[in-house]
């Protein structure tokens, strides 16, 4: 058999040798794409959800967050359990619902044609507009121009903005670029850093331009004071979750979900919780003291004296700590639903078979329980007062992610059992994609600045407090 028979040949065989693997291939990859009776079937939806600060989020150990508790409507609506898909990449969550690994992104998104070519989209459950994200310009020194923001699209030109690569922003500024004929300069971050993040950096002037949803830039107004969302770079446009494009009765109950007025008022419920409330809650102003009377702190005081004998606790430290949840405010509601004096989450007070968190009492025996048990929690931190920061930051974020921080410490070689300079320090970095996605943490997204400021606003108020109030 000469060359020419040998190649003839081969121009036969791979054909056929791919026509007979093609039933194959799509069994791996297409087996576990579902539609709607496939999913009430095995009594479960695989919704596929990314770690960020408004979407999905572990906060006190309950997972929250617009997207997740919305999802978990719909699946209530079907009568399924929830099963929580991650995509650690957001740029993977429609590839993970192309080939069966979930069967709803249940986010956000913009609708591009590149997206809208992968996947189907439902009908809208809100409309936006892209923002320029730019620090305000700080004030000209004698003799200096003053520094001049931009106002259009058009000021775009000769200037570098970051964004993610595959995200619609990106889509936004390339259409910019070609069909506009504005010159500017695309650098793509890692598909895991959130809008959020972006937005931090500018903030900080680690970089100096992004582009973001109005309605998250606008959740991040009360955080960072020193940015201007002001300026429209794109047409509104529809927000939209995406469902597999074999999955067509799917589609149509989600539509059908999302057309009923229950729906319509939890979702605005939900939006009014994560990017209204969220980053707008404003603590009410510093002051060491509740009342002008001599040697009292709150008229809570004999109650707060009592439960902190229970734990061991010096009362005065009790008593930062609930101004720092309350303000010894007994009706006082945060953003994400804890209750009451100590701020405790629905969850946590039914550990204890505690319900109605508004009662003083209830409350604060709830709350005096649940730090009973961080105490045992951090049982293997040998030193009291460095144990005591670890079981503060505990009680507002949750043990999880101080456990993370731990495991992080240890991975770049510092002291587990070491708060300053240590698991303080990587519990702050648990803001960042490169952290809070390394394969040794657990629980994900966490604003760690959070947790480390108050533990450290609780014992300066404590100290205050000792030099003040008699014991």
């Amino acid at each position: 058999m000469n060359i020419r028979h040998i190649l003839h040949f081969l121009k036969w065989l791979v054909p056929a040798i791919a026509l007979l693997f093609l039933p194959l291939a799509y069994l791996l990859f297409f087996q576990n794409i579902r539609d709607l009776d496939d999913i009430r079937i095995q009594g479960r939806a695989r919704i596929i959800l990314s770690y960020d600060p408004i979407n999905y989020l572990i906060y006190r150990g309950t997972p929250m967050g617009f997207s997740y508790e919305a999802a978990e409507h719909f699946c209530r609506y079907l009568g399924v359990d929830m099963e929580v898909v991650l995509a650690e990449d957001i740029n993977q969550q429609l590839p993970a619902l192309k080939y069966g690994k979930g069967d709803i992104v249940a986010h956000n998104l913009t609708i591009t044609a590149p997206r809208r070519a992968m996947v189907s989209f439902s009908n809208p459950l809100d409309y936006t507009e892209q923002v320029l994200i730019q620090r305000k310009p700080r004030p000209a020194g004698k003799g200096e121009k003053r520094p001049q923001m931009l106002l259009s699209a058009e000021d775009l030109e000769g200037k570098t903005l970051s964004v993610r690569r595959g995200s619609a922003y990106f889509t936004r500024l390339k259409e910019l670029q070609n069909d506009e004929g504005i010159e500017l300069t695309i650098e793509t971050v890692p598909g895991e850093t959130s809008t959020s993040q972006l937005i931090r950096d500018v903030a900080t002037g680690s970089i100096d331009y992004t582009i973001a949803d109005r309605n998250i830039a606008e959740a991040h107004r009360t955080l960072y004071p020193n940015l201007d969302f002001a300026t429209v770079i794109s047409p509104r446009q529809p927000l939209a979750w995406a469902v597999g494009k074999q999955s067509p009765k799917l589609e149509i109950e989600l539509n059908k979900w999302l057309s009923l007025a229950d729906t319509k008022l939890h979702l605005r419920i939900l939006h009014a919780k994560y990017y209204d409330r969220q980053y707008t809650f404003r603590r009410r102003t510093l002051r060491a003291f509740h009342s002008d009377k001599a040697g009292m702190i709150s008229v809570y005081d004999n109650l707060i004296r009592s439960y902190a004998a229970t734990i061991g606790w010096d009362w005065r430290m009790l008593a930062s700590l609930i101004y720092e949840e309350s303000q010894f405010d007994a009706l006082a509601v945060s953003w994400a639903g804890a209750s009451g004096l100590m701020q405790l989450m629905p969850a946590t007070a039914g550990m204890f078979r505690i319900t109605n968190l508004f009662d003083p009492e209830s409350n604060m025996r709830a709350g005096t329980r649940y730090l009973k048990m961080l105490h045992k929690e951090w049982k293997d931190i040998p030193d009291p007062e460095t144990r005591l920061k670890f079981i503060l930051a505990s009680y507002n974020v949750g043990p999880g992610h101080v456990r993370d921080a731990q495991a992080l410490a240890v991975k770049f070689n510092k002291d587990p059992h070491v708060w300053e300079e240590s698991v303080e320090y990587y519990l702050r970095l648990k803001s960042k994609p490169q952290y809070y996605r390394d394969k040794v943490a657990r629980y994900g997204y966490c604003n760690g600045i959070m947790p480390v400021e108050y533990t450290r606003n609780i014992l300066a108020r404590y100290n205050l407090y000792q030099q003040a109030i008699p014991l």
